[in-house]
Order: structure tokens, then C-alpha cells, then sequence
């Protein structure tokens, strides 16, 4: 739940880091389901599934910010974001709990962080064992090419 001076999260596994995920996005969390190939998509569009009667375009975040396909486990997850009154999937490895945080707690990321790697996030929260990356949500569904235009 959001208020005026707190933000929520859902936890998210992707790679060996601790992802956020604004729950003012998430739709809900599934388990992964394969998606029907589309020829001529970038790599990290894994294609469309049709979910109750819609087709939501697909993202591999692992892809996305680590480079590499996503290894499929019992533990990887779609979770179904929404932006702009569209619908995206981003597979996850695994996704945790419900964190929340008080807005001035969301820092920006350090100077020395990958220009390439920070275009990806709106910022970082310390937890009490982690630091949790807050995902940019609209960054990733427009891809790296909408967001340099917007800077």
C-alpha cells in the first residue's frame, strides 16, 4: 500500500540481486508460462501470452539487466505490471515479500553505478540485510532506446 510519505514493493529475485518492484504496478504474479515466440523482437521480448483474453508482451529482466536468458526454476515468476493502460510480464527468478519504505528512505544510486545498469532504476532502499534496487518500471517496458530519448 502507498500513502503520501510511504512506498510499497513487491520482492523480486533477479540474478544474484534484490529488485522492487512499485506495487502501484503490479496486476498480479504468476507462475512462468512459455510465450508464443514472435520473430524479430529484441532478445529480452520473450513474445505474448494471452492472459484471460489479452495479450501481454513479455519481458526477461534477467535479460534485461544482467545480459543473460533467465533460467526457468520452479521458482520463476511472471509478475504482470501495468503502465500507460498497457500490460507486460517481467519474468523474475523468484519473488518475495511486500516491503515497505518511507519515501525519503529511497536514495539514488551512486555515482559510480553503471550508466547502463542505472538507466534501469528509479533508486535503492537499505534493508535491514539488503539493499533493494527500485525498478524504473516505465524504463524497462520502453526499452533503453525511449528512455535516452526522454533525458
Amino acid at each position: 500500500m502507498n500513502t503520501g510519505s510511504q512506498r510499497s514493493f513487491i520482492t523480486c529475485r533477479v540474478g544474484e540481486g534484490l529488485v522492487g518492484i512499485g506495487i502501484e504496478h503490479v496486476q498480479e504474479i504468476n507462475r512462468h508460462v512459455d510465450a508464443t515466440f514472435v520473430p524479430r523482437l529484441e532478445p529480452e521480448v520473450k513474445g505474448l501470452i494471452n492472459l484471460r483474453g489479452n495479450l501481454v508482451t513479455v519481458l526477461d529482466l534477467v535479460r534485461i539487466l544482467h545480459a543473460r536468458d533467465i533460467a526457468n526454476t520452479h521458482d520463476t515468476r511472471n509478475v504482470i505490471v501495468h503502465l500507460d493502460n498497457e500490460r507486460f510480464g517481467l519474468l523474475v527468478d523468484g519473488v518475495g515479500d511486500v516491503s515497505s519504505c518511507e519515501l525519503a528512505d529511497i536514495k539514488q544510486l551512486p555515482s559510480h553505478f553503471d550508466p547502463d545498469q542505472a538507466m534501469w532504476f528509479e533508486g535503492l532502499v537499505q534493508l535491514e540485510r539488503q539493499i533493494l534496487l527500485v525498478l524504473d518500471v516505465g524504463a524497462v517496458v520502453r526499452g533503453p532506446t525511449e528512455r535516452e530519448r526522454r533525458t
